[in-house]
């Protein structure tokens, strides 16, 4: 694949992406940690952008890996 047809795609999957996962975690955060201590909010959203980070790392690295028979 074309690397600028890799970065495209990664940054649409990206973008995309980022925005429905956090749309989801944040409806999942209201709807479930109301009313709860604050150290469950914390390693809620700990949890929740670590799963972020790596994801991420993951598209990532797929963005930027070079075509076969590149160094």
């Amino acid at each position: 694949m074309n690397p600028r047809l890799r970065k495209l795609i990664g940054v649409i999957v990206f973008v995309f992406g980022s925005v429905f996962y956090f749309l989801f975690t944040i409806s999942i955060a209201l709807a479930r940690l109301p009313g709860t201590e604050l150290w469950r909010h914390l390693l809620f959203y700990l949890v929740i952008t670590v799963i972020w980070v790596v994801w991420a790392g993951i598209l990532i690295r797929w963005m930027l890996k070079p075509r076969p028979g590149e160094v």
